[in-house]
């Protein structure tokens, strides 16, 4: 009786385990707006980091009219990493990871537009905290 439980522990543990690695590899839905004159726009903390510091992934489907976003990742203690520029309709940029972006950390996207964009964007597409 006492294996079973074991066994069945260490296999909950491992499944555990690769749904966060699932999580922050699979591509995850996002819609928000971009205030505008240099506003901001967040996703939720939709990812948990499975690999620290490493890069991710935006891919959008839509950026309102013809404006175009700069997007980054940041964690919940508020490390973002470097801003991916000019992001436009259904392009894909590489999100550069921080190397204070440790694995377990929960991640959203940031998003910013110009200084001198004088409307809301709505911005949507799917993003993953992780690439490999």
């Amino acid at each position: 009786m006492k294996k079973k439980l074991i066994t069945l522990a260490v296999g909950a543990a491992v499944m555990a385990s690769s749904f966060n690695v699932y999580a922050s590899t699979s591509w995850k839905s996002y819609s928000t707006t971009v205030g505008k004159y240099n506003g901001s726009g967040y996703t939720g903390y939709d990812h948990v980091k499975s690999s620290s510091g490493a890069n991710g992934q935006v891919k959008s489907s839509s950026v309102g009219g013809d404006y175009v976003v700069d997007v980054r990742m940041q964690d919940a203690q508020g490390n973002s990493g470097d801003w991916a520029r000019n992001l436009g309709d259904n392009e894909t940029l590489t999100l550069d990871g921080h190397k204070n972006h440790i694995k377990g950390d929960s991640m959203r996207l940031h998003f910013s537009n110009d200084w001198n964009t004088p409307v809301n964007v709505q911005v949507s597409g799917t993003w993953r905290s992780d690439i490999n």
